[in-house]
């Protein structure tokens, strides 16, 4: 089969895509991984085959603002009147609609010349339904989360309701228009979900379970990793666009001050700018420069992390307990979902000093219930099929 993969232009979202992407490789199919070209050089370094869409347009800048990050979480809000709260969504869709708009003349012109037999998409990727019925092929989502998307985005494979054309951002139903396609939220016909189903929302559509295989980038692992730590090591984790993306740059400086004076060894995995703004660090810090969290989380007593899906399963696959201090896009979701398995403990970022910081630290540290919970859901995510049995499944739909 041929397969055409579409990501948005997150890395944390094409590693998520990739071990399945591999796994179509491995099983002999042509795969092709289209992306803006901001993504061309990790899809690259991924070994993988990219192809350049939607030129010109920069979602994250047009995403990384406060008041943007405000606006969304104000969208979540039960006590804020539904249709305001659609509005509201509407409006923090906008950026992602004007990408797929930019995007769309560019997917379809490769996809009607190389003639994908299966489309599998990143949900954030809404032109990918113009692929799908267009060449008249099937289209799968690929969640890199629970399945909070569904209720604040369309095409989530969900039932339609006749209601789309009143729902849907105005921009969307004026693409779907311009290429002859119906507006309904089921187009996708099946879901891979590397989300633990004992956490992961009720009635995903056609759900095909997958083990979660942690990719976080390329890298040589370092010569610290050779001998075991000396005293507990803890991860501290901010993912690639926290703080662009509006979050509130001061919590990261907190986290270092609570855990310098602890007797733990902080290894801390940031962004250049995220490490800038935190100055001189204390001693017991060492800083894992482009080194993959995946190398070296198992390693680690505990981790501290800003609630991203990757991170967090990242962790979760290797078993340990979790400290999420969530605060942009939907990383409060992702955190509250996960903080019900007892493997985490989920902050409120705006208010947690140094003190309360230290403490939920200890806690994954020590506490016996935490760490048996992280066990637990190591092994559930140990038992799920790999990516290698999902290819077979698909396989049935080409």
């Amino acid at each position: 089969m041929r397969i055409l993969f579409t990501s948005m232009a997150v890395r944390s979202h094409l590693y998520q895509l990739a071990p399945l992407i591999w796994a179509c490789r491995t099983a002999g199919h042509e795969v092709r991984v289209a992306g803006q070209p901001e993504l061309t050089e990790a899809t690259v370094g991924l070994g993988l085959p990219a192809v350049e869409v939607g030129h010109g347009y920069d979602m994250l800048k047009h995403l990384s603002n406060r008041q943007q990050a405000q606006r969304y979480k104000e969208s979540l809000d039960s006590a804020v009147p539904v249709d305001e709260r659609r509005r509201i969504q509407q409006e923090s869709l906008r950026p992602l609609v004007e990408t797929v708009t930019v995007m769309a003349p560019d997917l379809l012109r490769f996809a009607r010349r190389w003639e994908p037999d299966l489309v599998i998409t990143d949900p954030l990727m809404l032109a990918a339904p113009l692929l799908s019925q267009t060449l008249g092929v099937p289209l799968v989502r690929h969640l890199t989360g629970p399945d909070l998307l569904r209720r604040l985005c369309p095409v989530q494979g969900q039932p339609t309701t006749g209601a789309e054309r009143e729902q849907w951002p105005p921009g969307l139903v004026e693409l779907y228009d311009r290429y002859g396609v119906e507006v309904r939220d089921d187009h996708p016909v099946r879901t891979v979900d590397p989300w633990p189903g004992s956490l992961q929302l009720p009635d995903v559509v056609g759900r095909i379970p997958t083990r979660f295989v942690p990719h976080n980038g390329a890298a040589a692992a370092p010569d610290w990793l050779l001998e075991p730590p000396s005293r507990p090591r803890v991860c501290v984790t901010w993912g690639t666009t926290t703080t662009m993306l509006g979050a509130d740059d001061t919590v990261l400086a907190r986290v270092v001050g609570a855990l310098a004076a602890g007797d733990v060894e902080v290894v801390l995995a940031v962004v250049r700018a995220d490490r800038e703004r935190l100055g001189a660090l204390p001693d017991n810090v060492r800083v894992a420069d482009n080194v993959p969290i995946n190398l070296y989380l198992e390693s680690c007593g505990a981790v501290v992390n800003a609630g991203g899906a990757g991170s967090v399963l990242t962790a979760a696959c290797h078993g340990v307990p979790q400290v999420m201090l969530p605060q942009a896009s939907d990383t409060p979701a992702v955190a509250f979902n996960f903080s019900a398995s007892g493997a985490g403990t989920m902050l409120d970022a705006t208010t947690a000093d140094t003190a309360t910081i230290a403490s939920a630290v200890d806690a994954a540290l020590t506490d016996g219930k935490i760490r048996d919970a992280a066990e637990r859901l190591r092994e559930e995510i140990a038992a799920t099929p790999s990516p290698a049995d999902v290819v077979q499944v698909l396989e049935q739909l080409g």
